[in-house]
């Protein structure tokens, strides 16, 4: 790309001055996504794939991401794959996500000048329907999946996503040297979340006596829940499963997920007294300010501690 420049009546013609090399997709997004945790990363590849799948005619398994010329993509490309989306019967919040992930990617790219215009700037996101109340299961219903749990890692597991509030992509990461002793007998875990935040949340008594003769005198460098199988961290899909097959055992009616333990935490947590701040705390809804990193180093309250004990 060239610039114009006028200097009295001399007019000259020099080149735009890119912030990087960049020779193609794969590279724009490597750069894109440097610095991201290694989840973002496969989330966020995944949605490029998936565009570049439709934009190509291809699976998207089979997508070399450099076939995709992002410098050609208009707006029209954008809200096709929108509707098409909505005909393939996408969640409204599955396809916000990936078009808010191909509009940032666009807006890197035009940002850093690789690419002429920022033509996702135009493009309207689908609001998703506000479900939440829907996703949050009653006591019972939680405290019943838990105890038709018989296999001892799934219903410890069980227990761990409610009391903690742990996300997926938290319990696949999650080893034995992030759980230690706090105080009172209690536990605390340090859990490694979104964008690379780290937060720490108490771990009542009885669960943390539990996990520690579930683990017994393990490495502290493997994973707390591994698969059976393999020996090697639970993936999200087996995590997924595991919080599925207790939901219908429990005769629990819906696609209950994972996520469905964290809404009832911070639900249940906020109608048995917890303060709001601390369910925000516990789930790291944001970030703590500087002065309380000190406080929160080794905590003695999270709404861990106001939620069911199970």
């Amino acid at each position: 790309m060239t610039e114009i420049i006028q200097i009295g009546t001399a007019i000259t013609v020099e080149p735009t001055q890119r912030m990087a090399d960049v020779t193609g997709t794969a590279q724009l997004i490597a750069l894109w996504l440097h610095g991201k945790s290694a989840q973002s990363q496969k989330t966020y590849e995944k949605d490029v794939r998936y565009f570049a799948a439709f934009l190509l005619a291809q699976h998207s398994d089979q997508v070399r991401l450099n076939d995709l010329d992002l410098r050609t993509v208009t707006l029209n490309d954008l809200q096709a794959y929108s509707n098409f989306m909505e005909t393939k019967g996408l969640a409204s919040a599955s396809r916000k996500r990936r078009l808010c992930s191909i509009k940032s990617l666009l807006g890197f790219g035009h940002e850093i000048k690789y690419l002429h215009y920022n033509v996702g700037l135009k493009l309207a996101t689908p609001k998703p329907k506000d479900t939440l109340a829907e996703r949050i299961l009653n006591e019972l219903e939680v405290a019943t999946m838990i105890a038709l749990t018989t296999q001892p890692r799934d219903r410890l597991l069980l227990k761990f996503l409610y009391t903690t509030a742990a996300r997926v992509g938290e319990i696949e990461l999650l080893k034995w040297k992030d759980i230690r002793p706090n105080r009172d007998g209690k536990g605390q875990v340090t859990l490694f979340g979104k964008g690379d935040k780290t937060r720490v949340v108490i771990i009542p008594v009885g669960l943390y006596q539990e996990l520690i003769k579930f683990g017994g005198s393990v490495d502290s460098s493997l994973p707390v829940f591994v698969s059976r199988q393999k020996g090697e961290a639970l993936k999200a899909r087996q995590i997924e499963n595991i919080v599925s097959n207790a939901a219908k055992r429990a005769g629990i009616q819906g696609k209950v997920s994972p996520h469905w333990l964290r809404h009832s935490h911070a639900s249940h947590g906020l109608d048995r007294g917890s303060p709001p701040q601390l369910v925000q705390q516990t789930l790291g809804h944001s970030s703590l300010a500087t002065t309380s990193k000190y406080a929160h180093a080794k905590p003695n309250e999270s709404s861990s501690l106001y939620v069911m004990p199970v």
